[in-house]
């Protein structure tokens, strides 16, 4: 082989690996920016899913409210203000509508997605709605005693109103829910923010 010919076949040579070089480092420089667009997919899903969640919950939260704190929850404040119930301190029924006043606020803000604004109205609204309510199934137990001489309708009366008015909670752990997913949603975009200030290049570098 004459000496020509083995420097045209060195030269063929680093132009192949000159050209696989590059290929690679193309590859490289793409992978980034495909695993960028499949994160980014990723977190849209996640927040749809996030959002579809949380609205159902919300509207799940309104089933205990319309139960227990609307209905229940009426039917009681109306009873003890109107003294139907004359040996019921007409200071339950205040108990009872200011629960039922905040329970209306936290549907509110959830529904604006507030939602540790929700959580607080709605947990404040559990303690004033079931420190009456804890006062209505105190006094029909009081009513009732050994139960000697009520029929079987009268003696079930404490367990009825407790039925009615303590699913209230489920409103409670539904709201509780809802901040918790909030919550989760804050922290992973600010540990997203926060890896993407730590890999972001160095202005240096880039200077450089």
């Amino acid at each position: 082989m004459s000496k020509s010919d083995r420097l045209k076949k060195q030269s063929q040579k680093q132009l192949e690996e000159i050209k696989k070089r590059e290929k690679e480092e193309a590859l490289e420089k793409e992978k980034p920016a495909r695993e960028s667009r499949s994160a980014k997919k990723l977190r849209r899903q996640a927040r749809h899913l996030d959002g579809a969640v949380s609205l159902v919950l919300k509207f799940l939260m309104l089933v205990p409210f319309f139960f227990s704190g609307f209905y229940y929850g009426g039917i009681f404040i109306v009873g003890i203000t109107m003294e139907q119930m004359d040996d019921m301190p007409k200071i339950t029924a205040l108990w009872l509508g200011i629960g039922v006043a905040l329970f209306i606020a936290g549907i509110i803000l959830a529904f604006l997605s507030k939602y540790p604004a929700q959580l607080g109205a709605v947990a404040a609204g559990t303690i004033f709605f079931m420190t009456g309510a804890v006062r209505i199934v105190n006094k029909a137990k009081e009513r009732v005693g050994d139960g000697i001489g009520l029929t079987q309708e009268q003696q079930e009366l404490p367990e009825k109103w407790a039925r009615g008015l303590y699913p209230i909670l489920f409103m409670t752990l539904i709201s509780a829910l809802l901040f918790m997913i909030w919550l989760w949603q804050v922290l992973r975009r600010r540990r997203r923010l926060q890896n993407e200030r730590d890999n972001a290049p160095v202005k240096s570098i880039l200077d450089d």
